[in-house]
């Protein structure tokens, strides 16, 4: 990762980084298939903390808001450990966007995905009644997990500070506004309050 933050993704060479690490070629092909799939192990650590910070506050029966915001703020503030500059952060969403099912096959059963997490969590809301459940908890969660870092990445491409960014944190109310249920106004009235329709 630190070479990838030195020279760049594309400009990295698999040699200087076997040299730098004091492995052999064979060691570094044992663990990566290609120079991009260390992207992934980075990614799994993220999502380890992502799910590790969810779980807990699920466990300490924190509401559904709370959860949330502490598992995106775990999520961004290990994005930013394990892959610093930004445009590294940018490169290791981009890897796991633009194959999908690679990170879920590299996570295997130990860490559960992004998606899994976010559903586990509204499910539990969804139980306790602070959250709609005319919708299956995975399509909120697409949805939720879409607007939430989509919005922070742009915040971040902006020059905004490093993590939940207050574009990512207003997607992140405006998505769990029209996922509460108050037995009163519907969903789309819900969002159209918030952003001012």
């Amino acid at each position: 990762m630190s070479e990838y933050a030195r020279v760049g993704i594309d400009a990295a060479r698999v040699e200087d980084i076997v040299e730098a690490a004091g492995v052999s070629w064979g060691t570094f092909f044992h663990y990566f298939s290609t120079k991009e799939d260390v992207l992934l192990e980075a990614a799994a650590a993220v999502c380890k903390a992502f799910a590790g910070t969810a779980t807990a506050g699920i466990d300490a029966g924190e509401d559904t808001a709370s959860v949330l915001r502490a598992a995106f703020t775990s999520l961004f503030e290990s994005a930013r450990e394990h892959a610093e500059p930004i445009p590294l952060r940018t490169a290791l969403l981009r890897q796991v966007v633009d194959h999908p099912g690679r990170l879920s096959a590299y996570l295997g059963d130990e860490i559960p995905p992004p998606v899994q997490v976010v559903a586990d969590v509204i499910s539990v809301g969804q139980e306790r009644g602070e959250l709609r459940s005319d919708e299956s908890a995975v399509s909120l969660a697409v949805v939720l997990l879409h607007a939430v870092l989509f919005s922070t990445r742009r915040g971040t491409t902006l020059g905004r500070p490093a993590g939940i960014s207050p574009l990512g944190n207003l997607a992140l109310e405006v998505v769990l506004r029209g996922m509460r249920f108050d037995g009163e106004a519907p969903p789309a009235r819900a969002v159209a309050d918030v952003i001012g329709g």
